[in-house]
């Protein structure tokens, strides 16, 4: 049953840049009502379940110091050790963990539901082929300023929507964003059922379409991680809800895939914070 008065968040992926929208929901705290759902893709999948934890703050000075002790982005010297020369997907499994110790793991289990978007290869897909033309076609989206994914997305390949109440264990959960993450060589290809996984962020890298129906039809707040010109006030939604894009009003202070900066972390998450301050009369027209 559709519910006008609900909220849902919607975090983009963006790799650590998320840290901005992290920002915008410290500062908005007392502002919004707590969300019924959330919906994310790749690192923005990983921050709401950084936000339900309730271990926020924690955890971002957890990350912080382990970007703090990570000298390098890539470390050539692990292929003769045969490992991948990327920290980054060893580090993101760590700090979920963390995000998940003492109490975090059931929070997240039991409060309102994480919608992960992935997208996968089906065991008869050419994987080259269909992999080049979903990226290539998202990137003429970044390039044209769109924020959704076609309807229909790139012939090959397919959807997967997991919620996180129905997790078994912390593990589980981490697997389930390390597939929503999955953009190679960076981070791995995680397989399952003869399905080879990728970002969902190929299917839609602000996954409201991630969300039920019936959260749809309420109010959403999305939240993106670079600039983008936006509407500065709520749009309808197919269902019948409304929806309010925040966007950062300057290029973060840090890359998607810099893992070796504290100081940029810091200031993309102090970004997001000014940022949430001074778009807070928007989601004030959204809440109305």
């Amino acid at each position: 049953m559709a519910d006008a008065g609900s909220l849902s968040i919607v975090l983009a992926g963006g790799g650590v840049r998320t840290f901005w929208s992290m920002g915008v929901l410290h500062t908005l705290q007392n502002t919004l009502p707590p969300a019924d759902h959330f919906a994310g893709v790749s690192a923005g999948a990983a921050m709401a379940m950084v936000q339900v934890s309730g271990r926020v703050l924690l955890a971002r000075e957890h990350f912080i110091e382990a970007t703090a002790r990570n000298r390098s982005n890539f470390e050539p010297r692990q292929l003769l050790a045969g490992k991948t020369p990327f920290p980054h997907a060893e580090m993101m499994r760590a700090a979920l963990r963390f995000v998940f110790a003492d109490g975090g793991f059931r929070r997240v289990r039991t409060g309102p539901p994480i919608h992960i978007l992935a997208s996968y290869l089906g065991p008869r897909q050419p994987p080259v082929r269909t992999s080049l033309a979903a990226l290539r076609a998202f990137e003429q989206r970044a390039r044209l300023g769109e924020l959704h994914g076609p309807r229909t997305p790139t012939a090959g390949l397919g959807i997967q929507v997991m919620n996180s109440r129905s997790a078994m264990d912390p593990e589980q959960l981490i697997d389930w964003v390390e597939r929503s993450s999955s953009t190679p060589p960076v981070t791995p290809v995680p397989r399952q059922a003869g399905r080879r996984y990728l970002d969902g962020a190929l299917i839609d890298n602000v996954p409201i379409r991630a969300l039920p129906s019936a959260a749809r039809a309420g109010r959403v707040l999305a939240l993106l991680c670079r600039p983008q010109s936006v509407s500065p006030h709520p749009i309808p939604t197919a269902e019948g809800g409304s929806v309010l894009y925040l966007a950062p009003r300057e290029e973060p202070a840090v890359s998607m895939w810099d893992f070796t900066s504290p100081e940029g972390l810091r200031a993309t998450w102090d970004q997001g914070v000014r940022d949430g301050e001074a778009l807070r009369e928007r989601v004030l027209d959204l809440l109305r």
